[in-house]
């Protein structure tokens, strides 16, 4: 092929043939109109990121039977459609704005202009500026609500085109919004008048959505914490009251033995010599310390931190939102919520008589006897319990979204998360997640499924010596631990023989060979609409930033190390440039590099499997994902990890300390944009529930979780007339699976999922709906019951074989390994995040998550130029390989003041001669290996 002539003759006729072999046709000037409005139509409206612009555009060719246009043509003709595209949105939300509304803009962003002026000046500018806009709230107090609240009204005040604002894609306004939020008012009043007004119509717009948000997560954490709080108080209360009484039920034991030899004597002449009646009063407080008298206790409490504290930030909160519900329950509670609005100013402590007070399907039973209180056989609703008890419920309801928020994002409508085009686009939505149409093609092969797998596991658990069922505490399952598997024996002399090889490399070195073979800061765009920075300035600066904030050190550490570059010039490229998204994309690059050059003679086949597990980090608490964590002390967020086998990280999210595990382990798995194929998910108890069973069986991936409370599990058949067939798994069956309610509710669920998988919806939000506190819901109950049948194989398999178990404990085992090296990498500050800013937190783990995947790269280019040396040759044990990881990092220093030189390379390259045979690729059509051809 080196030797073939294309520029010769026959390359034309070669051309020719292929294009008439294919069905292709040379593209011309008249089709250029027609792929632009495509590009409009179906690329450019939908935000598509500009990577991945012009895989779309080779798409478009593809399914037209076009020879796309050469790469630099290909590029301006996109270029030129997305200004097109641009000029067109940009005029048509600025042909919708006021003149008045033009100027209120205007003067949120004269702020930095009129800064220093007279205060005469000033009165005439509203307090609002466009520094305040950009702030999140710091924290739940009084002032700060008060001032967010005044924000969205502000900017709901504004007469901006919603109708038009709403229709667009979420990624779309990810685009400007992000934009926006990078500059400074003297950078957006640079821009063009109609850049400017639209541009910013978008950013407010979709502010007011997120401070809405925000304060919805404010009052249900507020909510939360008075129950907490008062919990807490009263458990103190309780073991500083009342000691644990030592011999209790020995002295129960003697006071029944006491009374049936005495059954006529007195108490004082027969109990209390043998047990004194202040033993007996301990007895009694301590068994009350239990049970309804604690409820009752705790309500009290709430009662008092409500009235003396919360009240009048709760109360405000409330007048900020318009509740909507969808459903009658929920309209009982908007009564009651309508009817605290309208009484909030009454003095007295129970509501007057002639005031209808809604009570069915608004208060719960627990609060009923503190609610609603009989004296003299009238009763009377005490105003503020009652005022808890709904607050408590409308924060259950919330989150679930049995009530919603008008004008907020991830608490809208419900309706408005699921596609709206799923009716017209059904087919296309089935085939998107791969299921079919048909409800009883789903359930068909999952019946056969199940009862083969139950079958086996009744066929083979008599036999099986690791696993045994019992009948104690209504059916328990007994699982022999596994022996220690042997040790490695060669690891230590590779790791001895890479420092010997390579010595000490410092870890911005690393950094700085790994963007020298890959270029992965081409993929950090600026979130301005231009850039004026030379490429080789811009490169240096981008990776100082990034180290300095991967390891935590900070940017005027790393400028002080470096004397040609300043920190407000770090903090300009950070601003502009670098943004979760855009690190992401770069992570990418590197992951999807290393799985490229993996050999599987030393790494193995590609897995398909990822561990999940989360890991605690501290950070500055003025915000309101910061959390205290009940298992690991301390405030602070987790970090949440997708790690596959060999330890290469391939998604990391931050998630606050209470946030549903199953959630950030569904979001991973859709979001993670590398090449690797995920199939497999490994995870602790916490990563685990029947829902996500039920969404894994519906997006084709299998949850295998290390399950701690394995042993009171249980299983589900497929009929009540099976059941016989299992008489070895008898005391740990449960119930049959529902098939009619799968199949009648399948097209729903579906709706559901494709919502997931095209991002309409956030795996948070719907982990949180489906909750228990909406299970009577159709769509939760049939992706439970779905979930059923997906646990119970798991299970099945689980029990059968040993080596799945190992697998799972190894797979946890690598994740772990991975927390313990954020360590090592985010050493600055004592591993504290020091901001108070969401987008900023995120940032630095995405940063660090790139330093990891750098040192993952050059660990796999180390190993495999050690491993191809002539004296490892056939040296590794089966041993050894289950040791190999990315994560060594014994020849890596990551301290001290480091400059950055780019014209010195570290010289580490892929020496290893590559097995183009062994290694794992893509099965590709022959119409592919053609068209690549005719593109040369």
């Amino acid at each position: 092929m080196d030797d073939f002539d294309f520029e010769g003759r026959s390359t034309d006729r070669f051309r020719q043939e292929i294009r008439y072999l294919l069905g292709y046709r040379e593209a011309t000037l008249q089709d250029v109109d027609k792929f632009k409005s495509w590009m409009i139509k179906n690329v450019f409206q939908n935000g598509v990121k500009k990577l991945q612009q012009v895989e779309h555009a080779y798409e478009y060719f593809r399914q037209e039977r076009i020879e796309h246009f050469a790469s630099r043509e290909l590029e301006r003709y996109i270029s030129s459609a997305h200004k097109i595209f641009e000029h067109k949105l940009f005029n048509s939300i600025y042909s919708e704005l006021s003149s008045d509304t033009k100027l209120v803009m205007d003067s949120l962003l004269m702020d930095e202009a009129i800064k220093d002026e007279d205060d005469s000046e000033l009165k005439n500018i509203s307090e609002i500026k466009f520094r305040h806009l950009k702030q999140d709230i710091p924290g739940a107090k009084l002032k700060n609500v008060a001032f967010a609240i005044q924000k969205i009204n502000y900017l709901q005040q504004l007469k901006l085109p919603k109708n038009l604002l709403s229709n667009l894609s979420v990624k779309l306004i990810d685009k400007y919004y992000t934009r926006v939020m990078a500059e400074i008012p003297s950078g957006m009043l640079d821009y063009k008048e109609h850049i400017r007004y639209a541009t910013f119509s978008i950013f407010c717009c979709f502010r007011s959505l997120y401070l809405t948000d925000s304060l919805a997560d404010l009052f249900i954490q507020l909510t939360h914490k008075m129950r907490t709080s008062s919990e807490n108080y009263i458990n103190k209360k309780i073991l500083s009251e009342v000691r644990k009484v030592n011999g209790k039920f020995d002295i129960l034991s003697s006071l029944a033995s006491i009374s049936i030899d005495n059954p006529t004597g007195t108490i004082e002449e027969k109990i209390y010599p043998e047990v004194s009646k202040e033993t007996l009063v301990n007895i009694v407080k301590e068994h009350n310390s239990r049970g309804r008298w604690y409820e009752n206790q705790v309500q009290k409490k709430m009662h008092s931190l409500y009235s003396y504290a919360n009240r009048k930030m709760l109360l405000q909160l409330l007048d900020a939102f318009i509740f909507k519900s969808n459903s009658i329950e929920g309209n009982a509670l908007l009564d009651a919520i309508k009817l605290i609005k309208e009484s909030r100013e009454l003095s007295d402590r129970y509501y007057p008589k002639d005031i209808s007070v809604p009570i069915k399907n608004v208060i719960p039973s627990q609060w009923m006897s503190l609610v609603v209180i009989s004296e003299s056989g009238v009763k009377k609703v005490n105003r503020n319990n009652y005022e808890i008890a709904v607050l408590e419920e409308l924060r259950l309801k919330l989150t679930c979204k049995m009530i919603w928020i008008e004008g907020a994002h991830r608490y809208r409508n419900p309706i408005d998360d699921l596609p709206k085009d799923f009716e017209e686009r059904c087919e296309y939505y089935f085939k998107l997640v791969g299921l079919p149409l048909n409800a009883k093609e789903f359930t068909a092969p999952r019946k056969k499924e199940l009862h083969e797998n139950l079958k086996a596991l009744n066929d083979t658990i008599l036999a099986n010596k690791k696993v045994k069922i019992t009948n104690k505490n209504g059916g328990r399952i007994r699982i022999t631990p596994y022996a220690p598997q042997a040790e490695s024996v060669n690891i230590k002399k590779i790791h001895e023989a890479i420092k010997k090889e390579y010595g000490t490399i410092n870890l911005i070195d690393i950094l700085k060979e790994v963007e020298l073979q890959i270029k992965f800061t081409e993929k950090l765009h600026t979130k301005a609409s231009r850039k004026n920075f030379k490429k080789e300035v811009l490169r240096y600066r981008l990776l100082l930033c990034l180290y300095a904030i991967g390891t935590n050190v900070g940017l005027k550490c790393v400028s002080s190390a470096n004397d040609d570059v300043q920190y407000s010039e770090l903090r300009y490229v950070k601003r502009r440039f670098l943004t979760v998204e855009n690190v992401r994309q770069a992570i990418v690059e590197v992951i999807n590099k290393i799985l490229e050059i993996r050999d599987p003679r030393i790494w193995g086949v590609a897995t398909t499997g990822v561990a999940c597990d989360s890991k605690k980090i501290s950070v500055w608490d003025q915000n309101l994902m910061v959390e205290f964590h009940a298992r690991y002390k301390g405030r602070g967020v987790m970090v949440y990890w997708h790690v596959e086998k060999k330890a290469l990280c391939i998604y990391s999210q931050l998630k606050t300390c209470s946030s549903s595990e199953v959630g950030s382990m569904i979001k991973g798995i859709l979001d993670h944009c590398t090449d690797m194929i995920v199939n497999k998910a490994y995870m602790d108890t916490h990563g685990q529930s029947m829902l996500g069973f039920g969404v894994g069986e519906l997006l084709s991936f299998d949850l295998l979780p290390r399950l701690k409370n394995i042993y009171r599990q249980k299983l589900y058949y497929p009929s009540a007339s099976q059941k016989g067939e299992y008489e070895n798994l008898e005391p740990i069956l449960k119930s049959a699976i529902d098939w009619q309610l799968i199949e009648d509710n399948y097209e729903e669920a579906v709706k559901h999922i494709v919502a997931l998988k095209t991002g309409t919806m956030e795996a948070d939000v719907f982990v949180k709906r489906f909750s228990q506190n909406n299970y009577q819901h159709p769509v939760c109950k049939t992706i439970i019951e779905i979930g059923k049948v997906a646990k119970t194989n798991f299970l099945c398999s689980c029990l059968m074989s040993e080596e799945l178990r190992i697998e799972i404990h190894e797979a946890q085992n690598v994740v772990e390994r991975l927390n313990s090296i954020m360590g090592f990498i985010f050493y600055g500050k004592l591993g504290e995040i020091s901001t108070n800013v969401k987008n900023d937190q995120e940032l630095s783990i995405v940063c660090l998550h790139l330093l990891q995947a750098s040192m993952a790269y050059i660990n796999t280019i180390i190993f495999q130029n050690v491993l191809s040396r002539p004296e490892w040759k056939n040296v590794l044990t089966p041993e050894d390989d289950r040791a190999l990881n990315l994560l060594f990092h014994s020849h890596i220093n990551p301290y001290g003041l480091f400059p950055l030189d780019l014209l010195k390379s570290l010289g580490i390259t892929q020496d290893f001669p590559v097995n183009d045979d062994a290694r794992i690729k893509g099965t590709e059509e022959q119409e592919e290996d053609l068209t690549e051809l005719l593109y040369v």
